[in-house]
């Protein structure tokens, strides 16, 4: 009872500072406290089902666990990794690994009025992004249960289990255990008009996105990028500069987000492309 006692105040005072240091007024600090303090209560004492639901920020957030729910709101709200700027108040954005919306629900909390077309191919995922998009009502949204790369055929994807919906990939280093067969689309082809933002999140498959617009000369058709770098997966050679080298061609800059526990490991590379 002791230890349960412990880990409690622990906890607390582990969300206390996490939202203190939050890029948020006053209220809303307020507010992801007493988020993060919920759902860590539901997670310990809560029950075992095979769905569970938050309110986050006004949105009802569905997932298969409380943690993945605490990841995602600690990983895209509380860091505000996504946050952007555009002089258009209905900005168009594309959503490139939107696993069960997170993203979207934190784009329509900082634009209500924007568009947004969002790929998911993660059959479970998937499902639980439509759900969480139907049950907040939002309107503007386009969903395709597909995996972006340089081909339009239908390829490998690696998933965790059932409920481990954070971890899949086209990548066998990167995935789960399970082997399924899911269709592939070229991004290019839904950038016939430009866009403010292409935010990408696909576990190391950027690499077949990139060779994508720049073969079909789509590259400048997003005024801004947010991609997720994966280095060096599966300790394979650094080539961070070939990856970069068609975005400094086509006259973007970027600033970079990172950190590594020791060198020679993995590591996620936060990149904000802008011109």
């Amino acid at each position: 009872m002791i230890k349960w006692g412990y880990n409690i105040i622990k906890n607390i005072t582990k969300n206390f500072y996490l939202a203190k240091g939050a890029n948020y007024n006053f209220k809303d600090k307020t507010l992801i406290f007493k988020i993060l303090n919920l759902l860590y209560l539901k997670s310990v004492f809560g029950k075992n089902e095979n769905e569970v639901s938050q309110e986050i920020f006004g949105f009802k957030v569905t997932a298969y666990s409380y943690n993945t729910i605490i990841l995602l709101f600690k990983e895209i709200f509380i860091t505000n990794d996504y946050f952007f700027q555009s002089d258009n108040q209905t900005p168009k954005i594309i959503d490139c690994g939107a696993n069960i919306g997170m993203s979207i629900l934190y784009f329509k909390f900082r634009y209500p009025n924007c568009s947004i077309v969002a790929f998911e191919p993660n059959p479970r995922a998937f499902d639980l992004l439509k759900k969480n998009i139907e049950q907040n009502k939002l309107d503007k949204i386009e969903l395709y249960n597909l995996a972006l790369s340089d081909t339009t055929e239908e390829i490998d994807f690696y998933t965790g289990n059932d409920n481990e919906i954070l971890l899949a990939s086209t990548l066998k280093e990167r995935g789960g255990q399970n082997n399924i067969k899911i269709q592939a689309h070229k991004l290019s082809s839904y950038l016939n008009d430009t866009v403010d933002l292409i935010k990408v999140d696909i576990e190391g498959s950027e690499n077949q996105l990139l060779i994508d617009l720049v073969s079909s000369g789509k590259i400048n058709n997003s005024k801004k990028y947010i991609i997720e770098y994966h280095h060096k997966i599966n300790n394979k050679k650094s080539s961070f500069s070939t990856f970069i080298k068609p975005f400094e061609d086509s006259g973007f800059e970027y600033n970079i987000k990172t950190s590594f526990p020791k060198i020679g490991a993995f590591q996620d590379v936060l990149l904000y492309i802008y011109k």
